[in-house]
């Protein structure tokens, strides 16, 4: 560490010495070894004394000097830190630092003291920016001392600290995916004084926004309104500074109401506005004219931007996989599985020996029409599957909850015997309603058309879906004993043939289709075709191949031939042709781990074998860093553009699961953020049963002081972003206590062992009514800024505070969990004879929010 301390000690005097002629050493950087240096330095300081000139040579000398400091800026700098290799060392450096550290290597021609003091000097570094923030302050300080007291101005700044302060008062929320409400125009915040005519009453009221199709109106809390209704306005404040010629006024529709404290906000649509070209002409004028000084309401976007932010955390992480049902002339079909990495394992299961999906007949119209027939919000059930192979072919046994509740003996057996076999799977069921027209976004901007159309060939595609089953593993190992212990009679087992799929039915086509996300890889693959000699040993004989893409750890190959290899082997790379570029690195016999091969058995993906010094590693290290502009970047193309986005506007329009956000906010771990899909998740709804009368949004019952954090933090420390997910269950008891509901919850990592929990669950389901959730964390990786990107820099243009405000917000999420109600498989689980009374008493306690 103390050369470490050193440096920043030696920094700090140096920027303040030499503060003066920060021009001049930034020209003169990496010229020091230059036979021109000491001409262009005479000539830049020439005017200068020349103890100077001796102190700047002395700094520029300094500053070419090699080092060989080793730069670990995670935890120091805000950005996702990556490895970075240079020669034979490995720093750790976010994009900002990468770029610095090229650029200055690439000006001083090696890794000297001035490439290190720029990337621990770079503006996104804490360290920078406390000092910059303090110094700040300072001056402040010094200014309104130097200024004397003054009066304090009403400002929009003052606004938004308000604002601020009212959201971080209570920042708990629930945050609706696919929700956008988009305006066609911009609205202003603009407060100008109206009369309200409502039949034969006449009222004043302000406005607190305005534009020329509507408005929101402030009115005393006690002045009544019903959706729908007309109304006419004077805008007697425009009137007093314009000649407006309105004498009869505008009229307007109510759209939507709210109260807060002692006002109602209606939010109005004006009604024919084509009538009045000429105020209409004024008032745009008006808008463009003062946007500066009253400011554009941004609400509409702001929401927005936090919206598809935390859908870009959560999409690639979730853990059910949602499968597209085609429904035509009667004839149900699975037609698309949208994957992601965490699901991708529900997809495989339902493969056969032939690897096509038997989806189409697990999810048959029988079962379709049966689940069709509950109400919206009880579209669920629980699978049970299992597979048994015999003879070469994979046969697949698949029973609902619901079908086994009415054959006690059959269910006995299906629990007993599947829970047996390495095969048996619980699946969590949700049946949801879906229509094309749900495919496209339809936030635009306001004042703009950008709407983006799903195209005719996805039209033709998704015409046909009506309906979206998410499927979602719930079962876990630790838990198998409680279906393993029914008993059942062996001789009649080939009655379970009842749930067996059928081998003589034709299999239709079920496509996996992935969602499109930022590439998350460690390093960028760039495209590149040269001749690769393959060997599987070192004395046989070659294998002529030739490459698609390399990276610095790893190649995609192709050969001529089909190989006999498979994931797992090692072979050896001869590389001919770049050989004839390089004497220094030998590219012979270089060895290689195959990580996956086609179906074809011509590709194959690799990546460099565990050596302690691999030569083609670093080969491709210098000629990356060499020639990075002059590379392409590898992109994967999709089958059908535009549909993975199609389908998961789709999902998001209808999802029930809940999604928990964890947020890092220094050493602190908090979770403030719940996501939900159009219909609120059960969970949603006991927070809200839960809330204290008049108080805002909290989260005890889920986070239970505090615990949850710390379990989650902890479990997000030892993780990775490829590892897979990390299960947790929550439960929530509901009692009856002096005739008011009580609400307790519990998690499973509070029991010590099976047992303890299994006591826990039977005295609930008997006593109490039980609710049990399932959820699933994952670390968060890249978000995907370009998905925001024009909703940020339209906010910025006007209040650049807020979008770092709102980047602030989603840059800090490091954990995301996705999660499913599980009470009904609980149920089955521990006590299956109480099934139909706990399903009773859970939807009483629901529809508690509805009276």
């Amino acid at each position: 560490m103390l050369p470490f301390i050193w440096q920043l000690n030696q920094l700090t005097m140096t920027s303040s010495d030499l503060k003066a002629y920060v021009g001049i050493i930034e020209r003169m950087k990496g010229l020091i070894l230059l036979p021109e240096f000491e001409q262009t330095f005479a000539s830049l300081t020439a005017g200068l004394p020349k103890s100077k000139q001796f102190l700047l040579k002395m700094e520029l000398k300094r500053l070419a000097q090699p080092c060989n400091y080793f730069i670990d800026l995670r935890g120091h700098v805000d950005g996702e830190v990556k490895p970075f290799q240079y020669l034979d060392k490995t720093h750790y450096l976010d994009d900002t630092a990468r770029q610095i550290f090229e650029s200055g290597v690439q000006a001083y021609g090696l890794y000297t003291l001035g490439v290190y003091e720029d990337v621990m000097n770079a503006d996104n570094n804490y360290r920078v920016r406390h000092r910059k923030e303090t110094e700040a302050r300072i001056r402040n300080t010094l200014e309104n001392l130097r200024r004397g007291p003054t009066l304090p101005e009403e400002s929009s700044s003052q606004s938004n600290e308000l604002i601020e302060q009212t959201e971080q008062a209570n920042p708990n929320k629930f945050v609706q995916f696919g929700n956008y409400i988009s305006r066609s125009e911009e609205r202003m915040n603009f407060g100008i004084e109206v009369e309200v005519r409502q039949g034969e009453s006449r009222y004043p009221a302000l406005t607190s926004d305005l534009s020329i199709s509507g408005c929101k109106l402030k009115v005393p809390s006690d002045k009544v309104v019903r959706d729908g209704e007309i109304i006419n306005l004077a805008l007697k404040g425009l009137e007093k500074e314009f000649t407006l010629n309105l004498p009869e006024g505008l009229n307007y529709q109510v759209v939507g109401q709210e109260i807060q404290d002692k006002y109602a906000y209606w939010r109005l649509k004006r009604i024919d506005p084509e009538l009045h070209p000429k105020f209409n002409h004024f008032l745009q004028s008006f808008i463009n004219g003062n946007k500066r000084r009253y400011k554009v309401n941004l609400d509409n976007t702001t929401d927005a931007v936090i919206t598809k932010g935390y859908e870009q955390y959560y999409l690639p992480r979730i853990n059910s996989l949602p499968v597209y049902l085609n429904i035509t002339e009667g004839q149900v079909t699975s037609r698309f599985g949208l994957t992601s990495d965490y699901n991708k394992g529900i997809w495989h299961y339902f493969l056969d020996e032939q690897q096509q999906s038997v989806l189409s007949q697990v999810l048959s119209a029988r079962r379709l029409k049966a689940l069709i027939s509950l109400k919206v919000n009880e579209r669920t059930d629980i699978l049970y599957s299992f597979t048994h192979a015999a003879k070469g072919k994979l046969y697949f046994y698949a029973a609902l909850a619901s079908e086994l509740e009415t054959e006690p003996t059959l269910k006995s057996m299906f629990f007993g015997f599947g829970a047996g076999k390495p095969s048996w799977r619980i699946f969590h069921l949700n049946l949801l309603k879906t229509n094309i027209s749900h495919s496209q976004s339809e936030f635009a901007l306001p004042g703009s058309n950008s709407v983006q159309q799903t195209s005719p060939l996805l039209r033709g595609m998704l015409e046909d879906i009506h309906y979206i089953v998410a499927l979602t593993e719930v079962g876990a190992n630790e838990y198998r004993y409680c279906y393993t212990a029914h008993p059942y009679d062996s001789t009649q087992l080939a009655a379970l043939n009842k749930f067996g799929l059928s081998k003589v039915l034709p299999r239709t086509s079920c496509e996996a289709i992935p969602i499109h996300y930022v590439n998350l890889r460690a390093e960028s693959r760039y495209l590149y075709k040269t001749t690769v000699l393959l060997r599987n040993k070192s004395d046989s004989e070659p294998i002529a191949a030739f490459s698609r893409d390399f990276s610095a750890g790893g190649l995609q190959l192709e050969t001529t031939q089909a190989v006999n290899l498979q994931k797992g082997d090692v072979i050896l790379l001869d590389l001919p042709d770049l050989q004839k570029i390089t004497t220094k690195h030998q590219l012979q016999r270089l060895p290689y781990e195959i990580m996956a091969v086609s179906k074809s058995r011509t590709i194959m993906n690799l990546k460099v074998a565990k050596t302690d010094h691999h030569e083609g590693k670093l080969f491709f290290q210098q000629l990356i860093q060499s020639n990075r502009n002059k590379l392409t970047v590898a992109e994967e193309t999709p089958k059908y553009p535009g549909l993975s986005d199609a389908l998961r506007n789709m999902y998001l329009k209808t999802l029930t699961n809940f999604a928990i956000f964890v947020h890092r906010k220094g050493l602190r771990h908090d979770i403030s953020v719940l996501g939900q899909g159009a219909q609120p998740n059960p969970l949603h709804s006991l927070l809200l049963l839960a809330q204290e009368p008049g108080s805002g949004l909290n989260f005890e019952l889920l986070t239970k002081a505090h615990a949850l954090n710390y379990e989650l933090a902890n479990q997000l420390k030892q993780m990775k972003r490829q590892d897979p997910p990390k299960a947790y269950e929550l439960y929530i008891r509901v009692s009856q206590v002096a005739g008011q509901q009580q609400l307790s919850s519990y998690f499973n990592f509070e029991f010590e062992n099976a047992e303890d929990l299994k006591v826990f669950a039977l005295d609930a389901l008997e006593h109490h009514t039980l609710f049990a959730f399932r959820f699933f964390l994952t670390r968060t990786g890249k978000l995907d800024s370009d998905y925001i990107a024009k909703e940020l820099g339209y906010i910025s243009v006007y209040a650049i505070h807020k979008a770092k405000s709102l980047e602030e917000e989603l840059w800090h999420v490091e954990g995301v969990a996705d999660g499913v109600e599980i009470s009904a498989e609980l149920v089955n689980r521990y006590s299956p004879e109480r099934s139909r009374q706990q399903q009773q008493q859970r939807q009483a306690v629901l529809a508690k929010l509805t009276d």
